[in-house]
């Protein structure tokens, strides 16, 4: 089509350009040193670890648990098969394109996001997240599905999952913790109930439509709030007086501007896998072109961390795509900021005054920051070992002894994910965690070699989101938000599925 040619020809244009040639040249050398990296090497390395962890006497013995329940459901399931086999339910399920497993998972992420926050209970995504792992072993159990061991997820996984049991342990408001727990028992079902079931390009493809249309909902959502005025400005979200000009900042259904951004950058990239791997040429254009709603909707959120994170993601994506665009990508990056909107300017220009001051005024949030950090400091002096348990009544409780003057009140947390994981599961949480994401990264960035086009480019994307968020994740404690923590985790299932996917793909060559 005239569309793809005209494309073609800018990139030939581009790739065959005296510029081009002038860059590769200055490139040639930062490429050696990247190569040798310490980083780089260890990061190409195999994972010797994982290999011991699956022959461990604790992986064995979930298996064994897992197989017995295999047994069990499948003496029942083969009990009750000619009378189901013959059901009205059965005939309505049989080759129905609603009433599958993939379908009814999708659907449900969809509408988690897509609800508004005075109708969402976090209670719902608890209960679903149980139905769905029963629901599962029971196609297991019938033989639709072939049954994941969990440690298939990683030692990292299982490390993070053991550290959050611990810090029931040294909690200082158990009953919080627990509740805290659940979320993140939750956001582990969704990510294994992923990584389980999406076992085929068809299955994958679903997934991601359901997430493309969150996205794209919750970001007209936006949109409209905007335009009819649906948000207000509010001194608890901006620093009014250093950001003169600046309009209300969307929230959509993720209540807080923060939240809303740090769900945009998780699941942008996958968005743009989606859109961009679609076969039909019409479909990938249209869907192309409405990631404009997203990337609308995140500047509405006048988030600077998001918008900081969804650059870098933009730019690993693109990197890990095709190396030869990214001075392309820096150069339109650059030209686009004088056609900037000055409330744009305005905002992002407040990220050095919030550090330097240079206005004479320090931005509110950086101060109160600066200040709840220091408190924090203290705290993990005392507490960086064991932890203070999970959860924000655990923090209200210890906190005030460390305050800061000025940050005594409005702390609920520690503003920052990494030190919010010290500060409530010690080191060993943080250790895990820290393992957990680079090892995710490194896997998808290695699987992707020599996969399909579609598993590709979402192992991709899913790199670029976990490395994006990472920026954000320096200043928000994004977990605060529970959906934005299943966003998370919903993300690491993806590209455990992925993975899986790719490494099927090699051996079937």
């Amino acid at each position: 089509m005239q569309y793809g040619a005209i494309l073609n020809y800018v990139y030939n244009a581009w790739t065959h350009s005296v510029f081009f040639a002038i860059l590769e040249k200055i490139w040639r050398p930062f490429k050696r040193a990247y190569d040798d990296l310490a980083l780089v090497k260890w990061l190409r390395r195999g994972d010797r670890i994982q290999a011991v962890y699956e022959t461990s006497l604790f992986a064995r013995i979930i298996r064994f648990i897992l197989d017995l329940i295999e047994k069990i459901l499948s003496a029942i399931a083969g009990f009750f098969a000619p009378a189901w086999e013959g059901s009205l339910i059965a005939r309505l399920c049989r080759g129905s394109f609603i009433l599958n497993f993939e379908f009814l998972l999708g659907a449900f992420i969809c509408l988690m996001f897509v609800m508004p926050h005075e109708s969402w209970n976090n209670a719902y995504a608890v209960i679903a997240a149980v139905g769905f792992l029963a629901l599962y072993l029971i196609l297991v159990g019938c033989g639709k599905r072939k049954l994941l061991y969990p440690d298939k997820l990683g030692f990292p996984f299982a490390l993070f999952a053991i550290a959050l049991l611990v810090s029931l342990l040294f909690t200082q408001s158990r009953s919080d913790s627990i509740r805290i727990l659940l979320f993140f028992i939750a956001a582990f079902i969704f990510t294994y109930v992923i990584a389980a079931d999406i076992s085929d390009e068809k299955r994958l493809v679903k997934l991601l439509a359901f997430i493309y249309a969150a996205v794209i909902l919750t970001s007209l959502y936006a949109i409209i709030q905007r335009k009819f005025g649906l948000v207000y400005v509010s001194s608890s979200f901006t620093d009014l007086k250093l950001n003169t000009g600046i309009p209300s900042r969307v929230t959509s259904t993720l209540d807080n501007p923060n939240n809303f951004s740090e769900f945009l950058v998780l699941f942008m990239p996958l968005c743009a896998a989606f859109a961009g791997t679609r076969k039909k040429q019409l479909s990938c254009v249209v869907l192309l072109i409405g990631l404009a709603f997203p990337a609308v909707a995140l500047i509405m959120t006048y988030s600077r961390s998001g918008w900081i994170s969804l650059m870098l993601a933009a730019f690993v994506y693109i990197w890990l795509r095709n190396k030869k665009l990214i001075p392309l990508f820096i150069a339109l990056a650059l030209l686009a900021i004088p056609l900037l909107p000055s409330t744009i300017i305005t905002r992002l220009t407040s990220i050095v005054t919030s550090f330097l001051g240079s206005s004479g005024h320090i931005d509110s949030s950086a101060q109160h920051r600066f200040a709840l950090w220091q408190g924090v400091e203290y705290m993990i002096r005392d507490y960086g070992v064991s932890g203070i348990g999970l959860g924000p009544a655990s923090f209200a409780s210890l906190y005030p002894l460390y305050a800061q003057p000025l940050a005594i009140d409005g702390a609920a947390h520690t503003q920052s994910l990494y030190l919010e994981l010290i500060l409530e599961t010690g080191i060993l949480g943080f250790v895990s965690f820290m393992w957990l994401a680079l090892r995710a990264i490194k896997n998808s960035v290695i699987a992707r070699r020599g996969s399909s086009t579609l598993t590709k480019t979402v192992l991709i994307a899913c790199a670029a989101s976990f490395i994006g968020i990472a920026f954000s994740c320096i200043v928000e404690y994004i977990w605060f938000y529970p959906r934005d923590l299943f966003a998370y985790f919903i993300l690491l299932g993806v590209s455990y599925a992925a993975i899986s996917m790719a490494e099927k793909e090699k051996h079937t060559i």
